[in-house]
């Protein structure tokens, strides 16, 4: 059997068992519907940063604190299931000091535009972000309309494609002219003429104004192919020349933090920001910063430049930016570009394990997921305005390259090449066969003499001997006249055997007849 003793330790540890579930089951409904502990019973002294610009975010004054943040942080405290009993308090100082002052329990929280950060979350908790964030560059646009001689004419093609297209139009006129030459009048004459005129004929293909005729086939097949890849050309130019016409000609005057800080010049800060420990850290010395607080002075900071006492570029957080920029007065002369930091966003304040940041974490998730959080938004900051987490690209057309067209150009170049080569070939293959005949001709002519020659009992040769004699009647006759003459003749033939009649005499008489 069990003692006394041994049943009363059974008892205890059975109720203290029992106990210990009660009170963990208290906790747990604590936490999950937002009811505070013991700590927060009493009314909370929240601290609110003072700003001297961009009130939109918090405009805190004697008489209250309004702002987007503050909207924010009353709408999600009223999504917690049990109020909340606190009291705003304006600090001014920096943020860093003011986190710092959170930790050691200065403030039971801080609300306002407060940026998470790894250095910041060592020492306090922060909620869910309820904005995207991010470091980026505020610099002055560039605007082309104020030079005083324009060449956008020539921007919408690079070099090499200009260059390219110029040489289509020499090697078109090398090729017509090679081909025409030959057999077309309008090509011929002297080298001055030749060359203009395949010139003229060339160029004139973008306006479809030549006039010269060109007779042969290849020629023509060469003059439709170039004809066409003009044609792709100025309609892609004309469309490339239109949108930098009508587009916002506007480019950013500074893009790369790094040549700035090669260049020594001077970069501006919202006064308070973390910011400034991140351009420290980048290697810019104390006395190249410069703090600003308001739009305003970002403004004129950057009108006057970096050698006129204001600063070539804004480093500041994009939310600001992009509230600058919202601004109709700086949308056309002001650009942000290039985000060189990235940080979670702006987040409230509270003391390591606090449950109120798990409960108003869950709260602002379902604040900026639904409508409540856009309209909240819209009303502070414009229904137009977003926080980009990216670079803001540069709104200049980019230029028509040589490798867009790198096609047609090849085209052309073969088909031209080929009905060039088809030319000379054609022009060897002429020659040669006008050659041949000639020379069989010439053959022929020859064979001819001969056999005319050999028939007969051997042509007879006059006084100049150049040639036969063919004229066989007209030396009969001439044989018969000198009969008569000599009348009875046989005392003169009695000195020739077989009564022929000397050579000499022959000749005589062919002369005298």
């Amino acid at each position: 059997m069990k003692t006394l003793s041994q049943w009363s330790s059974m008892i205890l540890r059975t109720f203290l068992n029992a106990e210990i579930k009660r009170k963990n089951a208290r906790i747990l409904v604590r936490r999950n519907s937002g009811t505070l502990t013991r700590r927060y019973t009493k009314k909370l002294k929240i601290a609110v940063p003072e700003k001297q610009g961009f009130e939109v975010f918090v405009n805190a004054t004697t008489q209250k604190v309004t702002g987007y943040c503050i909207d924010v942080f009353e709408t999600a405290v009223k999504k917690l299931s049990d109020d909340l009993d606190y009291e705003f308090s304006i600090y001014a100082g920096s943020y860093d000091e003011l986190v710092h002052n959170v930790s050691s329990g200065i403030f039971d929280a801080a609300v306002g535009d407060i940026t998470i950060t790894a250095e910041r979350a060592v020492y306090v908790d922060f909620t869910m972000p309820y904005t995207e964030s991010g470091v980026s560059l505020l610099v002055l646009s560039e605007n082309d309309s104020n030079s005083t001689i324009e060449w956008v004419f020539l921007k919408p093609l690079t070099a090499e494609l200009w260059l390219a297209t110029v040489g289509g139009f020499f090697f078109t006129a090398l090729v017509v002219w090679m081909i025409e030459r030959p057999k077309n009048v309008e090509y011929q004459g002297s080298s001055s003429r030749q060359c203009s005129t395949a010139l003229y004929f060339s160029f004139s293909t973008l306006t479809s104004s030549h006039d010269q005729i060109i007779r042969s086939p290849l020629s023509k097949i060469v003059v439709v192919i170039w004809c066409f890849v003009v044609l792709v050309i100025v309609q892609s130019y004309t469309a490339s020349l239109s949108s930098m016409l009508t587009a916002k000609r506007l480019r950013p005057s500074v893009t790369d933090l790094d040549q700035l800080l090669l260049n020594g010049d001077y970069i501006g800060y919202q006064s308070g920001s973390f910011v400034h420990a991140v351009l420290t850290k980048k290697g810019f010395a104390e006395k190249r910063l410069r703090s600003y607080t308001k739009k305003e002075e970002y403004a004129e900071a950057l009108r006057k430049g970096s050698k006129n006492g204001g600063v070539s570029a804004i480093v500041d957080e994009i939310p600001y930016i992009t509230s600058f920029l919202s601004n109709p007065q700086y949308q056309n002369e002001f650009q942000m570009v290039n985000r060189i930091y990235k940080t979670p966003g702006f987040g409230f304040v509270f003391p390591q394990n606090s449950p109120l940041v798990h409960n108003l974490s869950v709260a602002i998730l379902d604040l900026t997921s639904g409508d409540e959080g856009s309209r909240i938004q819209a009303n502070w900051l414009g229904s137009a305005t977003t926080f980009p987490s990216y670079v803001i690209p540069n709104t200049d057309s980019a230029p028509l390259t040589l490798r867009s067209f790198s096609g047609l150009f090849i085209i052309t170049v073969c088909i031209s090449a080929l009905m060039l080569l088809i030319s000379i070939s054609r022009s060897v293959h002429a020659k040669y066969t006008k050659v041949r005949d000639s020379d069989m001709q010439s053959a022929d002519g020859d064979g001819g003499g001969e056999g005319h020659g050999g028939s007969g009992s051997g042509p007879l040769q006059n006084d100049v001997g150049n040639g036969p004699m063919t004229d066989q009647p007209h030396h009969e006759a001439g044989n018969e006249d000198s009969q008569g003459i000599h009348g009875g003749g046989e005392s003169v033939g009695d000195g020739e055997p077989n009564g022929s009649v000397p050579i000499h005499t022959i000749q005589i008489e062919m002369n005298t007849g």
